[in-house]
């Protein structure tokens, strides 16, 4: 057994608690493989007492893919399921040894071994039709009855007939609906205790079924199986614990149960008594100081820069445990949390929003929050499909890409999230086809209007082609090319060290944007305008009235001293066609602005 030999050390620091073993492991999420094996396990076994302790008789843990959800669950089910055998009974116990639950004497003697445990994972649960889901359904079900086989004989000839079929992965729809039911009323009569119910990743399939598009059917499927097992069934249930990332409680299968208790980030702290898991499901602050000191090269203030960011309970400041797992075992900063999952709906339905959305995510990449936007506590799954733009947002929350403050604000976390909004916004579809914002930037500051011509023009084909828009140019129209446009020259013209302003003068026909470097040694500002004018207008004298208004406009307010070219550019809509025009000016030793 890989580290076997190493002698486990624990280090406390206020109340955070590490145990220290041979190596840290990515990708594991089995608590027993963890403490067996002797990997470094960040303490969270205080999460049982809150658990035994809580009144709730559901809960239901929201949080972002990768959060420690899993190993949670996993170290719930070797303390509380009864054990098969004696030794087993004594293997379980040494688990929780250098643990914290451990000092809790009177929880180990009334809790300890003590329940049968139903533990149920649907993360697996994808497939690209409802039919494949219930196979897999029928395999995963057989799985657990399989670990149960001995109550076979404590049952009727009936019961005996169903429990095999399910074992045989030929049972009805029905029946497997009611499946989960069943057995907890078959532990309970074995072992005359009550069931504790334990389900990971509770809302992946219907993820999966949305996607797939056959939501509703497995919606009422899943409504049925959950409302059979969690409601009205206190004579066999004694507590339950969900958790995944998203609640869809309201509109979706959970819809049946009144005895249900979310725990979010964003709980409210309450006079009378504290919200419980606040910090069992990340890493706090000293958990990381202490998790670092096997890295003495990696700083506090860069590490909390990059993974840190995420707040719970209103004050408690925790950091993604994935991304900080990873930079143990790796040793440098990067991305790690992002690269992990698919963000396939979100990048659906991000750039289908409306203008104030884009508005709102140009301040989010400036570094700035989002005010007047309440979290709700529901996401239903049609409202995506309206394009509402509080649906994406409570999207973009409990996926973990924006967190809430404590004024309620949302804001990008972290760096590493940042970098995900980034590469939503150059990979607008348009810029995958050999045309991107960064080739086009190039050819402004290289002062080369005709190869910034064409590549608009593969951009203006593409975007309109991605957004099916109707009406084709439009004032309206203009307004999806001009945020992507300018989301991925701010993103772009940002990492190179330049400044990027932007200036919406009047509806959807006039846009400024200004990017001039301070600091790169480039010389050069650009100024693009976008307009939208009505047919038949001289588009000559409109364009040299308008490259005259550079000088009456004050564009060059706020550029920096050393800027010794100007590239002015104006991209006009007329009907069906558009036109890219320039200027370039440079200024002379006497402080003249002249054009070429």
């Amino acid at each position: 057994m890989l580290g076997s030999d190493f002698e486990l050390y624990t280090k406390n620091l206020n109340n955070a608690r590490v145990v220290f073993g041979a190596s840290v492991i990515v990708g594991d999420d089995n608590f027993q493989n963890i403490i067996n094996s002797c990997f470094t396990f960040v303490d969270k076994s205080m999460l049982i007492k809150e658990f035994i302790e809580s009144l709730d008789f559901v809960s239901l843990i929201l949080r972002p893919r990768r959060f420690g959800k899993s190993t949670n669950l996993s170290m719930l089910n070797y303390f509380f399921k009864i054990p098969y055998s004696q030794e087993e009974n004594i293997s379980n116990s040494r688990l929780f040894e250098k643990l914290k639950i451990s000092t809790e004497k009177e929880i180990i003697q009334k809790h300890f071994a003590q329940y049968p445990v139903i533990y149920i994972s649907l993360k697996d649960l994808n497939a690209v039709t409802w039919d494949k889901m219930v196979e897999k359904l029928r395999i995963l079900l057989a799985k657990i009855y399989r670990e149960h086989r001995y109550l076979i004989d404590n049952l009727y000839s009936d019961e005996q007939k169903k429990y095999q079929k399910i074992l045989n992965e030929d049972s009805t729809e029905l029946q497997l609906s009611f499946s989960l039911q069943k057995l907890s009323m078959y532990l309970q009569q074995y072992y005359k205790k009550q069931c504790i119910v334990l389900v990971d990743e509770y809302d992946s399939p219907m993820e999966h079924a949305y996607n797939k598009g056959y939501y509703e059917i497995a919606n009422n499927f899943f409504k049925n199986m959950f409302s059979s097992l969690l409601k009205n069934n206190s004579e066999n249930i004694a507590k339950a614990m969900l958790v995944g990332i998203l609640r869809i409680t309201k509109s979706g299968f959970l819809s049946k149960l009144n005895n249900i208790t979310i725990y979010s980030f964003h709980q409210e702290n309450h006079k009378d008594s504290s919200p419980l898991y606040l910090d069992k499901f990340e890493f706090t602050s000293d958990e990381v100081e202490l998790l670092l000191s096997l890295r003495k090269n990696l700083q506090i203030n860069n590490v909390q820069s990059w993974y840190n960011g995420y707040i719970s309970g209103e004050s408690i400041h925790l950091y993604n445990p994935w991304s900080i797992i990873r930079l143990l075992s790796c040793g440098t900063l990067r991305t790690y949390w992002t690269d992990t999952g698919s963000t396939q709906i979100l990048e659906k339905y991000l750039w289908k929003a409306s203008s104030s959305f884009k508005e709102s995510v140009e301040k989010l990449l400036k570094g700035e929050s989002i005010i007047n936007i309440k979290i709700q506590d529901d996401l239903q799954y049609s409202h995506l499909n309206k394009n509402q733009d509080l649906a994406i947002w409570i999207l973009l929350y409990y996926t973990g890409y924006l967190a809430i403050n404590s004024k309620n604000h949302l804001f990008i976390p972290n760096d590493e999230v940042r970098s995900e909004w980034y590469r939503w916004v150059v990979n607008v579809p348009f810029f995958t086809k050999g045309v991107t914002i960064e080739s086009m930037l190039n050819c402004l500051l290289n002062e080369n209007l005709d190869s910034f011509k064409k590549e608009f023009a593969q951009v203006i084909t593409d975007t309109f082609l991605f957004y099916n828009v109707k009406g084709f140019y439009s004032e309206k129209n203009v307004e999806f090319v001009y945020y992507a446009f300018y989301l991925g020259m701010f993103v772009n013209a940002r990492n190179r060290g330049f400044t990027i302003f932007s200036n919406r003068e009047s509806g959807y026909g006039k846009y400024n944007i200004t990017i001039f470097s301070e600091s790169n040694g480039y010389e050069i500002a650009i100024i693009i305008e976008f307009k939208v004018i009505k047919k038949n207008k001289n588009l000559v004298d409109m364009v040299c009235k308008e490259l005259d208004q550079i000088e009456k406009k004050k564009y060059r307010a706020g550029l920096h001293k050393d800027i010794k070219k100007l590239f002015k550019l104006e991209i006009i809509f007329e009907g069906k066609k558009f036109y890219v025009l320039g200027c370039l000016l440079h200024k002379t030793d006497e402080g003249i602005w002249i054009s070429d």
